[in-house]
């Protein structure tokens, strides 16, 4: 395991910065790789289970991710928000209370993983797509 990893898994801040607090900017030549829906090549885990809204809802955040200068606790809302819909509107359409249990128990699985696992991917998507300008240190 990486020190690194290790040491923000238990974290409350996940933030990439530059040196004297200065703000990363985008990189030009950054082209973010394409969204793996609801999975993590870290953990070697995949999520999808068949309901391209939630996958949409994981690009999403991929997406989020990859953009420099987004916070990962905004990130985190979004998803919750965007996985939270999907419940709703599974209830609102079917109406089982066991296709809405499962929907919500995916949900947190996701969420959770999210939120107790995502800071790596979230530096490392931020370091691939900020630098720090001005400085002798260009990376965060």
């Amino acid at each position: 395991w990486d020190a690194e990893f290790l040491g923000l898994l238990h974290s409350s801040e996940c933030s990439g910065r530059c040196e004297f607090r200065s703000r990363p900017v985008p990189r030009y030549d950054y082209k973010p790789s394409p969204p793996n829906g609801c999975g993590s090549p870290l953990f070697g885990v995949q999520f999808d289970i068949g309901i391209p809204s939630m996958t949409r809802c994981c690009n999403h955040h991929d997406r989020c991710y990859d953009t420099c200068g987004n916070k990962k606790n905004d990130c985190d809302e979004q998803f919750q928000t965007c996985l939270s819909k999907i419940c709703r509107d599974v209830q609102k359409t079917l109406g089982i209370s066991e296709s809405v249990q499962a929907c919500e128990s995916t949900v947190q699985l996701l969420f959770d993983a999210v939120i107790h696992l995502g800071c790596k991917p979230y530096l490392d998507s931020q370091r691939a797509a900020c630098m720090c300008r001005y400085e002798g240190k260009t990376d965060l």
